[in-house]
This record gives C-alpha cells, sequence and structure tokens, in this order.
C-alpha cells in the first residue's frame, strides 16, 4: 500500500453535543478529528447533536479530516446518524463495535446510497472501523479485509476490556495481543496503518508517552486522543525524528552506492543492512516527506 499523502497521528474526539468543543477541536494541531456521536452523547440528546454535526460537517474545509463516530449497529441508530452526517466536508466514518466484515460492507453501501443523493465525489467517505470487544479482534483479518470503504482500523481499550469483564486500563497483555491482531490485520489486508486505543488518564503525560511509542512499535501510524494537551505529544512520537531521518537516509545512500556496485548486503554503523532494512528505511524517508520533515 502506499504511504498515505498526509499521514494522520492524532485523532482528537470531540463531544457531538458541545459546539464549543467541537469548533475548538477543528482549530487544534490534531491531524483529524472523531466528532462523537456515540458514548459522549446522552440518548435523549442525540437527534439535537444530528443536526449540530450536520451543519458543522457542512461548513468544515475538505483539507481538515473530520470524521464523525456514529452509533453502532446494535443500537437501531446508525442509519439515522449516518443521513445527518454523510454530507459537506466529512472525511469519515468512525464505526464502534465492528465485528464483522458484513457490518462494514453494510455501512458502506448506506454510505454509496447517501453520497450518491448528495452529489458527494465517489469516495469522499471512508469508514475507520472500531476494534473493541472479544468478537472483533478474533475476526480482525476478515474485518480488515471487508473492502468497500473501509481505510483503516481502531483499536478500542475501554470497551474491550469492559466486554471482557476486567477493569479499564492501557496496560496489560491482553490489550498488547489486540493491539497486535489489529495491526496484523491492516497489514495482511493491505489497509492504512491502525490508529491506537486513547490513553484515560489525561494528566499522565509520562503514561501516555510510554503507550504511543509501544503503539508505534507494534506497527500503529497514530493515536486517538481525548484531550488537546496529548496532541504536540503523540504528533512528536508518530513522526521521525532527525536522527531517525538522519539515519534512514544514510542507509538508503550507502545502499545504493552499494549495490549498483554489484553489492547486496552491507554494515551501516556497525549494522548489517540489507533488502529488508533499507525498505524500512525508505518508508521513514517517505513518512519524514509526507510531513514536510525532509526534502
Amino acid at each position: 500500500m502506499s504511504l498515505l499523502v498526509k499521514p494522520i497521528r492524532t485523532w482528537l474526539f470531540a463531544p457531538g453535543m458541545d459546539a464549543r468543543k467541537c469548533e475548538k477541536a477543528v482549530q487544534s494541531a490534531a491531524d483529524a478529528l472523531i466528532l462523537d456521536l456515540e458514548d459522549a452523547v446522552a440518548i435523549s440528546e442525540k437527534p439535537k447533536a444530528r443536526l449540530m454535526l450536520n451543519q458543522l460537517v457542512k461548513s468544515v474545509s475538505p483539507e481538515r479530516q473530520v470524521y464523525v463516530r456514529v452509533n453502532d449497529f446494535m443500537t437501531g441508530m446508525t442509519a439515522e446518524d449516518l443521513r445527518a452526517v454523510c454530507t459537506g466536508g466529512i472525511a469519515g466514518i468512525v464505526l464502534p463495535k465492528a465485528e464483522s466484515a458484513e457490518m462494514v460492507r453494510i455501512a458502506s453501501a448506506m454510505i454509496d446510497e447517501l453520497s450518491r443523493a448528495e452529489g458527494l465525489p465517489h469516495g469522499q467517505i471512508t469508514i475507520c472501523g472500531i476494534l473493541e470487544t472479544a468478537r472483533g479482534v478474533l475476526r480482525a483479518e476478515e474485518i480488515a479485509a471487508a473492502g468497500g470503504r473501509l481505510s483503516t482500523l481502531m483499536f478500542g481499550a475501554g470497551d474491550f476490556t469492559g466486554d471482557l469483564g476486567i477493569p479499564t486500563s492501557n496496560v496489560g497483555p491482553h490489550l498488547v495481543n489486540g493491539k497486535i491482531q489489529t495491526a496484523l490485520a491492516c497489514r495482511a489486508a493491505g489497509i492504512r496503518p491502525p490508529v491506537d486505543t486513547v490513553f484515560f488518564d489525561v494528566t499522565d503525560a509520562t503514561g501516555f508517552e510510554a503507550d504511543c511509542r509501544q503503539a508505534k512499535g507494534l506497527g500503529f501510524q497514530g493515536k486517538a486522543v481525548i484531550h488537546p494537551n496529548q496532541i504536540a505529544m503523540a504528533n512528536a512520537v508518530f513522526s521521525p525524528s532527525p536522527e531517525e531521518v538522519a539515519y534512514a537516509k544514510l542507509v538508503v545512500d550507502s545502499f545504493a552506492k552499494a549495490e549498483s556496485e554489484g553489492v547486496g548486503a552491507i554494515r551501516v554503523e556497525g549494522k548489517l543492512i540489507d533488502y529488508a532494512m533499507v525498505k524500512n528505511s525508505q518508508k521513514v524517508l517517505d513518512l519524514a516527506r509526507a510531513l514536510k520533515l525532509a526534502e
């Protein structure tokens, strides 16, 4: 899969019923926004929230990556949510409790119909499915390969731990396993690298950074965040550092020179470098260039 022109490192949640927070989110440094119609909105307030988000997504520039998290299919509210927000400059739908490829395909078909009715450009609205139940994680490969408008997956620790009947946490082997399954499924299906779960303690900067670095090490491209003060750190972690860019360039250039001389494996700063390592270094450079961190 080719690298996104604009990789999404941070996905900032904002409650869909709070106009002030939604407007602040639009002005934030997050790469993408998730305006929430699900957990952040009381059932009695959902009709009002739909109307507000309908107007907001119509006013936002297509350059701004705005997603809306709709309610899951079991609530019976998904269709009404989609009718309200599949308009204007919306970039995508976040589909909670994704538990089968069929769910993704049904959502895709619904968005196809609404997009045609609105005259939206083909493929404008993508889907990010959240794996946040045992069933969803166990079916990660099937869901990632669903096709349609699915562009990536997100792992959700809150509902996942709730489904398992254990305390909510960002730490534990069960969460690492869920993240690994999500990352492997995305890679195998050739869709975008996944998005990591939110970190629940907004006062724990050290823990948040460690959580970001763990996710990056497992193959995640970005992080869902619940407070603007988490954006800068997540953006930094999911961006290649100057040192990483310099080393990647050294590897690519050194290998190109060696290859021109008929050599297929070299050492750079004492480390063995072959085609696999060069490919990874090229990905670092591509990411840096997409983020305008390198020429």
